[in-house]
This record gives C-alpha cells, sequence and structure tokens, in this order.
C-alpha cells in the first residue's frame, strides 16, 4: 500500500510520470484485442495500481481528476474499472478494519475511500456497480483510531472524514432505487 504522507508533496509532474509508468507497463503486457497471448489480468493490475497510486494521495488540489482519464479509459477498455474500484474499496476497508494495520496505512485507507467517494459520486445515480460501492463503504461502519486522527493533524490534515458518514450522507443524496415495483407495472408505466 501506498503510504498517503510520502504522497502528497509530490507534484503533478510527479504523480504523472509515477501514473504514465504503470499505464505503460499495462500497455506492454496487455491488450484490449481478443489476442490469446497477452496478460489481461497483469494489464489491469497495473491500472489497478495507478488508481490505488491517485487515490492515496489527498487530493485537495484535484489531482485525480487530472489523471484519472487515460487510466480509466484503460480500464474500461477491459470493462474492468468498477471491479478495479471495488477491489481497492474492500483493500482499504480491510486496513481500517485491521487493528494491527500501521498508522500511515490506515490514514491511506482513508484517503482512498474519500477520494473513491468523490470520485464515483457523480455516476452513482446511474450505475448499480458504484452505488454498490457506496453502500459497501457505508455499511463497513468505519471507525477512525485516535492515532489516525493524531497522524493526520500532524501533518496539517485538520479535517479528518470518517468515509462511512460520507457514504451515508451520499446515499440519501441519490435518487431512490424503484424496487418495490413489480417489472410489469413498471413497463406499463413506461409505455403510458
Amino acid at each position: 500500500m501506498f503510504k498517503y504522507n510520502e504522497l502528497m508533496i509530490k507534484d503533478y509532474d510527479e504523480m504523472l510520470k509515477l501514473v504514465q509508468g504503470q499505464v505503460k507497463k499495462s500497455r506492454a503486457v496487455g491488450s484490449n484485442t481478443s489476442d490469446d497471448n497477452v496478460n489481461d489480468a497483469e494489464a489491469i493490475e497495473h491500472l489497478r495500481e495507478a488508481l490505488k497510486l491517485m487515490f492515496s494521495r489527498p487530493n485537495s488540489d484535484n489531482m485525480i481528476a487530472k489523471l484519472m482519464p487515460e487510466v480509466r479509459r484503460d480500464l474500461s477498455g477491459y470493462s474492468a474499472y468498477e471491479d478495479s474500484v471495488s477491489a481497492i474499496t474492500a483493500e482499504a476497508i480491510e486496513f481500517l478494519k485491521n487493528d494491527k494495520a500501521a498508522t500511515s496505512q490506515q490514514a491511506t485507507a482513508i484517503f482512498v475511500l474519500e477520494n473513491i467517494l468523490s470520485e464515483i459520486r457523480p455516476e452513482a445515480a446511474n450505475n448499480d456497480d458504484l452505488r454498490r460501492i457506496i453502500e459497501r463503504i457505508r455499511d463497513a461502519k468505519v471507525k477512525i483510531s485516535s492515532d489516525v486522527v493524531k497522524d493526520m493533524k500532524l501533518r496539517g490534515m485538520y479535517k479528518t472524514k470518517n468515509p462511512s458518514d460520507m457514504a451515508k450522507s451520499i446515499m440519501k443524496g441519490l435518487p431512490k432505487k424503484e424496487e418495490k415495483k413489480p417489472k410489469t407495472e413498471e413497463k406499463k408505466a413506461d409505455e403510458e
């Protein structure tokens, strides 16, 4: 896992170089074609590392928006964007639930979840996979340890947000899913 405190001091050019390194590795081993000689799983893993790298850095300067398009486009080419975000979410929640994880890892996991929520929020109303990721973060009922709060304050991060609370708030703002109507009634309503 990356450490937020090491990434937060990196500027755009340094972050771009790190992200581009993963994208190049991905393109070297994979292909968006049906060729059997390529290793798509390894290519996706490199792109997932690029995502994790971006999400692990505090996004106070909105750098994710600048770095994301190429990585997301390549992951979407493999139909692996939502799965990758989901896997990174699960890993971050695991770090936060693990009392033995280092403070820096737990703090980084908070930034990962916070950045994921910010990134997927605009699309969650129309994308069930992204909605489920938000629900997973909400249902994790994450607790932020006092050591993590101290670590973040020490580094100038005064507003420690609880990702589960953020997810709960986002879910309240999303339109309710219309699961209550049987399919036949839904079709009739659409036809009218």
